[in-house]
């Protein structure tokens, strides 16, 4: 993961990991479940996300993409996501939907069918000057929450790694 945060202009540094009892409201909501972001997020927002992706790199069989999910009504800015997947380990079909870019990957999951979990490895807040500028659409709040995650099979093969960072609440 630390190349993929490297490529996003983020320092493993400029996080500070805190247990889940100390992430606040509402973003505890947001973040602290076993559950994947995209149905997470459309649930609180009440309306589909779309992908938008910001960068991507693909080799050696590990896909990574720099991503906003956004507010389909809205065009709101819900998360911002580096995710590193695993392409081998999806079938051929999901491979094809993920590299097309056009859909969130928790929303691929869930229409597919295909069985997996969510594992949430730490929380974190990250100030505002840690983030580069491109993460503006984020809003102006002087800190920010998110969470490591990994999806993983029935059977504990990795699929992905994701950091996921929320926005300020009160950005438009």
């Amino acid at each position: 993961m630390g190349e993929s945060l490297a490529r996003a202009g983020l320092s493993p540094e400029g996080f500070i990991w805190c247990p889940s009892e100390e992430v606040p409201e509402p973003f505890k909501a947001l973040l602290v479940h076993q559950g994947d972001m995209t149905s997470t997020l459309e649930r609180f927002y009440e309306e589909r996300m779309l992908l938008e992706v910001l960068a991507e790199e693909n080799s050696d069989g590990c896909y990574s993409r720099e991503v906003i999910l956004k507010g389909k009504g809205t065009g709101r800015a819900a998360e911002f996501g580096v995710i590193e997947m695993e392409l081998d380990n999806f079938p051929p079909a999901l491979q094809k939907l993920i590299l097309r870019g056009e859909q969130p990957l928790g929303g691929i999951l869930n229409e597919s069918g295909m069985t997996y979990k969510s594992e949430p490895l730490g929380y974190f807040s990250v100030a505002r000057e840690a983030l580069p500028p491109k993460l503006s659409l984020l809003g102006s709040a002087g800190m920010f929450f998110g969470r490591y995650n990994q999806l993983k099979t029935h059977d504990e093969t990795c699929l992905a790694r994701i950091l996921e960072i929320v926005p300020d609440f009160h950005h438009p």
